[in-house]
């Protein structure tokens, strides 16, 4: 069966318009991100170009603008994607892309300003045309989001595809350049790259959408999570999340010998009274800071509350707990605008002792300690009823 080619070239040029207002009306309904107006842009420019063609008969000065809006597409392809990737950056800046695309054309220009046979301009179009497809996969294949996006690897694969049928193109032209039969043919072939490179755009741009949908869903659901569990001033676990880890923590088999410390900054509504409270929150964030830094990979800190902090140490001893305190107070000594001070009751969890019997246990040694002076540790034994406090232990505190 014999295809009529203006009738074949019209509804490659009316599939291409309609793939290009799919798009253009999924942009008006729906949420978009940067870059898919260059890709919507990129469809109309191409179906605009194959039109062109339409009428490249009777109006052969037409020409090489048609041609240069067909060629265009992969180029205003990648500019879309620099701008959805905008925090990848590609190895070659976007001008590049730009000078490569004048550069296609003007080698294609240069042979139908010759006049030389069809086919040859033939050729050299679908030269041009590989090159920034081959160019436009190998940079989308740099990118960090390529490992982990259906999107983008089958969008390489539709280019890498289509660069190898322009290889075909231009060899078959070279081949057969004094068959005009053939010329009709690859002339139509063109065409029917440019339409299945535009159905696939549609697919593929929707699902590149839909990718970035996600996962910024799943960002912000992240988020939520972080602002649910942790306490926003000092970024540590807030009173509920220290719960859990620490009842995590304390049901795991290889989890005995757990200490537990629980301390404050010693006349904390003093200094927010005199130096208000910017003062204040800027001690409790050294506090934070210096505590965060004393822990291992184990360990689960926690504010309790105002200027409360607790923290559970697996595997630690009483003399090792206070160690650690030690070590949280150090870098907050010396000379500072707010003096500070910080007042530890220790105790060890008992084998079963479940996280709210360990803490009330803990408060009454760090009750213990503000009686015996402040700015120390005290360590208890025993249980709730009868809690037995050693001596404290002075932590130097300015």
């Amino acid at each position: 069966m014999n295809l009529h080619p203006p009738t074949l070239l019209l509804c490659s040029v009316l599939a291409m318009a309609m793939s290009a207002a799919l798009m253009t009306v999924f942009g008006f309904t729906q949420r978009v991100y940067r870059g898919y107006a260059h890709w919507t842009t990129a469809q109309a420019l191409a179906a605009l170009g194959l039109g062109l063609h339409l009428v490249r008969d009777t109006h052969p000065l037409i020409l090489p603008l048609a041609n240069l809006l067909v060629l265009q597409w992969p180029v205003l392809l990648l500019a879309g994607l620099r701008r959805f990737y905008q925090r990848n950056e590609m190895p070659l800046p976007a001008a590049f892309d730009w000078m490569l695309l004048v550069g296609g054309y003007l080698l294609w220009l240069t042979t139908w300003v010759a006049q030389t046979d069809l086919m040859w301009r033939i050729a050299a179009f679908s030269f041009a045309a590989a090159v920034l497809l081959l160019y436009t996969a190998a940079l989308l294949m740099r990118l960090d989001s390529y490992a982990t996006s259906t999107g983008l690897k089958t969008l390489s694969v539709a280019l890498f595809m289509s660069c190898a049928m322009h290889v075909w193109r231009m060899l078959h032209s070279v081949i057969t350049r004094h068959n005009p039969e053939s010329a009709i043919n690859l002339l139509l072939a063109g065409a029917v790259i440019a339409v299945l490179l535009s159905f696939m755009m549609v697919y593929l741009a929707l699902l590149l959408t839909y990718e970035r949908t996600q996962h910024d869903l799943g960002e912000s659901q992240r988020l939520l999570r972080e602002l649910a569990n942790i306490d926003m001033l000092t970024q540590v676990p807030n009173r509920r999340h220290f719960h859990e880890l620490a009842a995590r923590v304390l049901a795991a088999p290889a989890s005995a010998g757990a200490a537990l410390l629980m301390f404050d900054v010693d006349h904390f509504k003093g200094i927010n009274d005199r130096f208000g409270h910017r003062a204040g929150d800027e001690a409790l964030c050294d506090v934070a800071q210096s505590l965060r830094n004393s822990l291992r990979a184990g360990d689960v800190a926690g504010r309790l509350g105002g200027d409360e902090f607790v923290v559970l140490l697996p595997h630690t001893s009483s003399d090792d707990a206070v160690g650690v305190a030690s070590r949280i107070v150090d870098p907050l000594s010396g000379q500072r605008p707010v003096p500070l001070g910080l007042s530890f009751g220790v105790v060890r969890v008992q084998p079963g002792e479940s996280v709210d019997a360990a803490l009330h246990r803990a408060d009454q040694a760090l009750y213990e300690a503000k009686r015996q002076g402040r700015s120390c540790a005290v360590v208890a034994s025993g249980d709730n009823d009868n809690p037995v406090f050693a001596e404290s232990m002075p932590l130097g505190l300015v």
